[in-house]
This record gives structure tokens, C-alpha cells and sequence, in this order.
């Protein structure tokens, strides 16, 4: 069944063109497209890779109910909706406004670093409140995702838990997967924005220390970022973390003051 989500307006107003400055993105590169055509096919032209982002291409005229103008503009707009694994959906458009007119947009999803499967559906809405459902006849659209060669994840979980490979390989990929939740002491939000965040040290064989942040701010909530360390070579990695805020909080993940450690083949 389709998740009931917040409605989401999209495109209530024109959209940046070309010479005009717009929110930032991905540089353009070889992304697997999933197409969502208007004869009623899904196609994907490679595979869904956890870790890396897809790009969705949806015909607009897929959804032509709950559509609306109003002053010589369109009102309404078409979400997309992905859940992975069954998490909490993340939402994206699929239209814009431009001069007036409802067109259609392709959006990049980025998929989770441990993503197995992923669900789609798609939402039109107009301003009286009209919603219209692309759901797969409520089943949703599903998708299996690939796991990426060469890559490990290291994650350690909000219940405090953590699942750790015996051993990486010098040379490959280490995601770290942080959920911000073991560390919430310094949980902090102002203007709507998240103001607080968690950064990874790690060292190789006791030598430098390097630090990267493993979580982004996603509106006032603080949500993993999977980054990614290539791993050098050496015999073992060390890894802790720190959570601060804005307003002066600090706290540690240090396994007790050991720290982590995985080692390195």
C-alpha cells in the first residue's frame, strides 16, 4: 500500500532558468535513469547500486487528474515518494513552474549505503486539496538494489548497536553509516535547520588523525550521510566520534574510551 505522507507543494512557483542561480546539484555523470513512461512502463537503463544516486524520469502525463489553474497559472504539482527498506519516505519533485506551466523535471534520489530494495510512488495535488495516486494500484513500484564491489559499510546503529566487517581490504571503500541518534545529547535545531553534527576521527596504525562528518542536516532533523573513506594500507583502522552544537555541547562514541577497530587485510 502507498504511505500517507505530508503533502509536499511543488513548483507554487517558477522555477530558475537557465541564466538564473537555482539550488546546487550533482555534476551530470553516468547515473542509471529509471524511466516512468506514459504508457504505463517502468524501466531502469542500469542498475539501482546502493551508495550511489539514480535519477528519475516521470511522464507527467501519467497523473492528468487533479489538475488545475487559476490567474492564467497552473496549480498543481507531481511528488515523488521512496522508501528504502521501508524507512520513512523521502520526497522529491517531479514538476516544476515555468512561466505559468506545470513541466516535468528529473530529480536524483540518492540510495542509502546498506539499501537492499526501494518502493516508489508518485502523488498530484492541486491547491483545493484534489489528490491523485501512481502507486502500483497501492502495491507501489519495487526495485531491488545492488550491493557496490570492492565496498564495505561499517554502521553503527541508533539502538547503540553495531555491525562491523571482521576485516576490510587496503585499496577498497569503507562506508561509514553513523545514525546521529546514538550521540542526541547534542541534538540542536534553529530557523528550521538542524545545528548540531556528528564527525569521524580515524587513524591508521596510531599515525595522523583524520576527520570526516558522517551526517548532513535534512531540514531541523540531523540524518547519516555514508561517507565514504578508501582505505590505505596498514594493519589496523581506529575510528570514534564526536557530536557538537552551535551553542557549545560536546559528546564522545569512543567504545568506552577502546575505540573501534577493524582489521585491515
Amino acid at each position: 500500500m502507498f504511505v500517507a505522507t505530508a503533502l509536499v507543494t511543488f513548483g507554487c512557483a517558477d522555477a530558475p532558468g537557465p541564466d538564473e542561480g537555482g539550488p546546487g546539484g550533482k555534476a551530470d555523470g553516468e547515473l542509471t535513469t529509471l524511466a516512468f513512461d506514459d504508457d504505463w512502463s517502468e524501466t531502469a537503463d542500469g542498475p539501482l547500486v546502493a551508495g550511489l544516486p539514480i535519477r528519475i524520469a516521470y511522464d507527467l502525463d501519467r497523473l492528468t487528474a487533479c489538475r488545475g489553474s487559476t490567474n492564467g497559472s497552473e496549480v498543481w504539482a507531481i511528488g515523488g515518494h521512496a522508501s528504502f527498506d521501508g524507512s520513512t519516505p523521502v520526497v522529491f519533485p517531479v514538476t516544476r513552474l515555468a512561466n505559468g506551466r506545470v513541466v516535468a523535471v528529473e530529480s536524483e534520489l540518492e540510495i542509502p549505503a546498506r539499501a537492499t530494495s526501494v518502493e516508489l510512488w508518485f502523488t498530484n495535488h492541486n491547491r483545493w486539496g484534489c489528490n491523485a495516486y501512481d502507486s502500483n494500484e497501492g502495491a507501489n513500484y519495487t526495485f531491488d538494489i545492488e550491493q557496490r564491489a570492492n565496498t564495505a559499510v561499517a554502521a553503527f546503529e541508533a539502538d547503540g548497536s553495531e555491525d562491523l566487517p571482521a576485516s576490510v581490504r587496503a585499496g577498497d571503500q569503507l562506508v561509514l553509516h553513523y545514525a546521529p541518534e546514538r550521540l542526541d545529547e547534542c541534538a540542536a535545531s534553529t530557523a528550521g535547520n538542524a545545528a548540531w553534527s556528528v564527525t569521524a576521527s580515524y587513524q591508521v596504525d596510531g599515525g595522523t588523525v583524520k576527520k570526516l562528518l558522517v551526517t548532513r542536516a535534512n531540514g531541523s532533523e540531523l540524518v547519516a550521510a555514508d561517507p565514504e573513506i578508501t582505505l590505505p594500507r596498514g594493519a589496523d583502522l581506529a575510528l570514534w566520534f564526536e557530536a557538537n552544537n552551535r551553542y557549545g555541547c560536546h559528546v564522545y562514541d569512543s567504545n568506552n574510551g577502546a575505540n573501534y577497530h577493524l582489521r585491515i587485510d
